[in-house]
């Protein structure tokens, strides 16, 4: 299998030049890639564009699955570009497409990571503002509420 790494925005996109995702196929370099990029960039979002990929069977869909679980168990989002109509239709059939995102264009993949990121951005934000009655508050004083003579 040849990929190509590229980095768009929050995701990276991993292009599959050449290959297949069936059981026969040594598919290890797309699980080291997924590897590396996760050690290095842990919640980053990973889109593979399979405009190219020449067949794929339920072990492909396996690894698929496999690598969605560990992008997602990290907090990005793992999606699919370019799906042949063949494909798309058998993930459709296996029931696939409700936690299989398939994006028309990049751009709409690269807007959906985008949203991700705000939200945790918001959520991070949320977690770091002082709550309302921690304002009254005097800092080395055993927590007591402040009084005001």
């Amino acid at each position: 299998m040849d990929l190509r790494l590229e980095r768009a925005g929050p995701a990276v996109v991993f292009h599959v030049e050449r290959g297949r995702l069936v059981v026969d196929e040594d598919t290890a370099e797309l699980h080291d890639l997924v590897q590396a990029v996760t050690v290095f960039d842990p919640g980053c979002s990973l889109v593979i564009d399979l405009a190219k990929l020449n067949q794929l069977d339920c072990s492909g869909i396996g690894q698929l699955m496999q690598i969605r679980q560990r992008i997602c168990d990290l907090g990005g989002i793992f999606g699919l570009l370019n799906v042949s109509p063949w494909h798309k239709r058998l993930l459709g059939i296996l029931g696939l497409l409700r936690v299989l995102p398939v994006f028309a264009s990049l751009d709409q993949a690269v807007t959906a990571c985008w949203s991700l990121q705000a939200r945790r951005d918001i959520e991070r934000q949320r977690r770091v503002e002082a709550p309302p009655w921690l304002a009254g508050l005097r800092l080395g004083s055993g927590l007591r509420p402040a009084m005001h003579v």
